[in-house]
């Protein structure tokens, strides 16, 4: 299929709730990496534009943060995703697994953008950029047709799983405290993670940092208000019913529930 049927496709199984396709003549592409990851970034944006038509961008996120996801998909760096207005779940929710097709659950760091950013950046410069921080969870989808057959093209081109997000509230820690918070995850009452904030590209900052320039290049202004989101502390978990709590320590806590 070419980007524009990719695109449609994969738009047309995200308004109706089914399993992502996988493009068949995607794998091929693998030789390249370079050039296939950017017509990924170009069917993603594609995709999105149709979403946004009904929805608005709210801010951006980081996939594959860690070297093992990474390594899982032949890969040696990160991705990015676009964050859409009705992906935004509240604190104390209660989701209903119907609306993913396979949903995981991520803790994270968010970043408040106070200034627009229309040009690249360095991590120095960063704080000045950002009007406060916040405690997180994602909920990514990596739901596909047919998931043996997908690879990380597919994975951007859909988005990067993103699906789903939880905000908690404005912290009123300083920067430089950011990087040691302490996560720790819970299902009902049951430990399923901890980590501590570094642990995302060994910086909060210089993730957030790489994000907002790869969103740059592709062409993105970051606008005041957008949540920069930079990837998973601790581990990535598969969604399952029943009340979980998110705890970042003097940074916050989430709670919420999901339901089958």
């Amino acid at each position: 299929m070419n980007n524009d049927e990719w695109a449609e496709a994969l738009y047309q199984a995200r308004i109706h709730g089914e399993p992502k396709p996988v493009n068949p003549g995607a794998r091929e592409q693998l030789n390249d990496l370079e050039a296939a990851l950017a017509n990924a970034y170009s069917v993603q944006k594609k995709m999105v534009a149709l979403l946004a038509s009904n929805a608005d961008i709210i801010g951006f996120k980081g996939a594959l943060t860690n070297k093992l996801a990474q390594q899982s998909l032949g890969i040696d760096r990160p991705v990015t995703g676009v964050l859409l207005s009705d992906m935004a779940l509240s604190d104390n929710a209660a989701i209903n697994l119907s609306g993913f097709g396979r949903a995981m659950l991520e803790t994270e760091i968010g970043f408040c953008i106070g200034t627009e950013i229309r040009d690249s950046i360095s991590s120095e410069a960063l704080p000045g950029y950002i009007d406060h921080y916040l405690p997180m969870i994602e909920i990514a989808d990596i739901g596909f047709a047919a998931p043996k057959a997908m690879t990380v093209l597919d994975l951007v081109a859909g988005d990067s799983a993103a699906a789903g997000f939880i905000k908690g509230q404005k912290a009123t820690l300083r920067g430089e405290s950011i990087n040691a918070i302490n996560v720790s995850f819970y299902h009902e009452d049951v430990l399923l993670h901890q980590g501590v904030a570094h642990e995302v590209m060994g910086d909060q900052f210089a993730a957030a940092t790489w994000l907002i320039n790869q969103i740059i290049a592709q062409g993105y202004v970051i606008s005041p208000g957008q949540i920069i989101m930079t990837g998973a502390i601790g581990g990535v978990q598969v969604a399952a019913p029943g009340a979980y709590r998110a705890d970042f320590g003097r940074f916050g806590e989430i709670q919420f529930s999901i339901a089958a």
